[in-house]
């Protein structure tokens, strides 16, 4: 519920250009090299936790967390904005991947595996509906104080520090290396390479999960473009956090019902159509199309996790996760150069209508390659 500032969301570029004085450029290519640093670190900090534990791993992370949000509340300048980030970094990629671990591991020796997909759907769809609740009171603490949302939501931030100092992680029986850690990744891109149902969900998902973090980035400058008062923000925030609950608490019922080929279909135009329009008309009702991308916000993990559960052998699972989490983050990083660099030349308006075109452009390239595997 607490794994994230609660407040910060609706204003966090307006943030790090008003308090850290950032261009927006310049704030792209401070994502783009921390995405950079979360890859580098994705593979040695899950090797990391097989061999001190998950649970010394997570509350590693969560310190280096908690120690950002701190420097992010009373940051000044952009070398503070970057040491934020970059402790960010580091906290988040020991977290990531050692939390669900933990989870599954406890799940099974529970004997309630089966357990797992329902539990982590809830936890996540919770952590949006309390972020949704807390963004209707952002607009109004940052007209007081833009600083002010950060300072609220500080000290929840050490909530999942608590909670993780209390977790009791189940007896190993096993007992793992980085030897072997490097063997079983090996063996994991073996199986990417010979097989073309995962290479193609890898590339899907780096689609759908760059372009959306591109898109989030221009969230704050689109809005004081069309001139949308800032109260209006965290209500927006709140409508698009909701719909992202919606869509990942019924995720499996959705993809039930529309069946794979049509839930692949949507996903992109979803994406792509409204950041056309909002590109091609910038007026203040064109600001809650940013609404409908979350709908693929919050199905598409779960979507892309059952697909590659349903294609891999379990002793990698774990490294074709991360795989696809280390993909889908490189494929970041270029998209938020190009982009950075396109906005700096053909402004704000003109580059999302660029996003939105080369989206449904190389969208409808993954769904033939898609409609060729389902033959």
């Amino acid at each position: 519920m607490f794994n994230e500032p609660l407040f910060w969301g609706p204003i966090v570029i307006a943030s790090l250009q008003n308090l850290a004085h950032m261009s927006l450029s310049d704030i792209y290519y401070m994502e783009a090299v921390v995405l950079g640093i979360c890859v580098a670190l994705d593979i040695p900090s899950g090797a990391l936790a097989d061999v001190i534990g998950r649970k010394k791993t997570i509350i590693i992370g969560r310190t280096f967390l908690f120690a950002s949000v701190c420097v992010f509340t009373t940051m000044r300048n952009p070398a503070e904005a970057w040491v934020g980030n970059i402790l960010w970094a580091i906290g988040f990629t020991m977290q990531s991947g050692a939390d669900t671990a933990l989870l599954f591991e406890t799940l099974k020796e529970c004997g309630k595996e089966a357990e797992y997909k329902r539990i982590e759907g809830r936890a996540i769809g919770l952590r949006l509906i309390v972020i949704a609740f807390c963004s209707l009171a952002t607009g109004v603490f940052a007209s007081i104080n833009p600083r002010l949302p950060l300072i609220i939501g500080l000290p929840f931030t050490l909530i999942p520090l608590l909670a993780a100092l209390c977790f009791n992680e189940p007896a190993r029986t096993e007992r793992y290396s980085v030897q072997k850690q490097f063997c079983v990744l090996r063996q994991g891109l073996s199986f990417i390479r010979h097989s073309v149902e995962l290479r193609w969900m890898v590339g899907f998902a780096a689609l759908v999960m760059t372009t959306s973090k591109v898109w989030f980035f221009t969230y704050n400058p689109y809005f004081e473009l069309i001139e949308l008062n800032v109260a209006y923000w965290g209500l927006i925030f709140f409508f698009l956090n909701m719909v992202a609950w919606l869509s990942s608490h019924y995720a499996q019922q959705i993809e039930r019902y529309l069946g794979e080929k049509r839930c692949v279909s949507f996903t992109v135009p979803f994406v792509g159509i409204p950041i056309l329009i909002m590109g091609l008309v910038p007026i203040q009702p064109c600001a809650f199309l940013v609404v409908v991308q979350n709908i693929v916000r919050g199905f598409v993990r779960p979507f892309v996790g059952d697909y590659i559960h349903r294609h891999v052998a379990s002793e990698i699972r774990a490294t074709m996760l991360s795989t696809q989490s280390s993909a889908a983050n490189f494929a970041a990083i270029i998209g938020l150069a190009v982009f950075g660099v396109g906005m700096d030349h053909l402004g704000l308006i003109n580059a999302l209508i660029l996003l939105g075109l080369t989206t449904l452009v190389l969208g409808a390239m993954s769904y033939r390659a898609y409609k060729r595997l389902v033959m």
